[in-house]
């Protein structure tokens, strides 16, 4: 009696690990055709010059199948970013700019995926902006004075071990949804919701409101990041 339970058992185990197989090989077909999507996308995307990687674009799929599956949004991130990744690279490996440690390191990879170059540098003027369009670091004086120069913008953020890593671009973001998070440049504090840079340097964390309401204030406007 024993021995043919352990074989029912043994049997239907092997026939959910059939079923198992099945799904996998169906979604390396269709992670497959994603890249091949993927792939003329990034064909018309080189004809004009277009960015790669589209922040607000990623986390509208995040938002899109959380809907569906009813997962959380940043559960979907946590194992999404590496299809996107993969599939990103027929596009083109983005290089970005890190300082030597290795917060650094994990923190290019859990916003990009694998697929990703970090290039490591001393200092940003370093940097051969011809083919470096992404800084990875946390806030400083140093690269607020660095993308003020050069005009570049804080596209995206990553929180590591309560140190938040924040990503800079040549690429500015379209703004995607009223959630989205806005930050600006003040000599002062305006706002409840801030990050000290220095002494006299404050970065304010606003929800997204009609840029035209800023028009009038003394205030930089340094980016927005996308939320899921």
């Amino acid at each position: 009696m024993f021995m043919k339970w352990v074989i029912k058992i043994t049997r239907d185990i092997n026939k959910l690990r059939e079923e198992i197989d099945k799904i996998d090989k169906k979604i390396v077909e269709l992670i497959l055709n994603r890249m091949n999507i993927v792939h003329q996308v990034g064909v018309t995307k080189s004809k004009d010059n277009s960015r790669i990687y589209v922040p607000e674009r990623e986390a509208a799929i995040y938002k899109k199948l959380s809907d569906f599956s009813g997962l959380e949004a940043d559960e979907i991130q946590s194992f999404y970013t590496e299809i996107i990744s993969f599939c990103r690279k027929l596009e083109g490996i983005l290089n970005v700019g890190i300082k030597y440690n290795a917060l650094s390191l994990v923190g290019v990879k859990k916003i990009l995926g694998e697929y990703v170059n970090p290039v490591v540098i001393r200092q940003f003027e370093e940097l051969n902006l011809d083919s470096v369009k992404y800084i990875l670091t946390p806030l400083s004086k140093e690269i607020i004075d660095f993308i003020e120069k050069n005009n570049w913008y804080l596209i995206n953020k990553v929180n590591l071990n309560e140190e938040v890593l924040y990503l800079f671009s040549s690429y500015n973001n379209s703004i995607f949804k009223d959630n989205d998070v806005t930050y600006i440049l003040h000599n002062g504090i305006i706002s409840k919701e801030y990050i000290k840079v220095d002494s006299n340097l404050f970065i304010n964390l606003i929800p997204f409101k009609n840029l035209k309401d800023f028009e009038n204030l003394n205030i930089k406007i340094l980016g927005t990041i996308p939320s899921i």
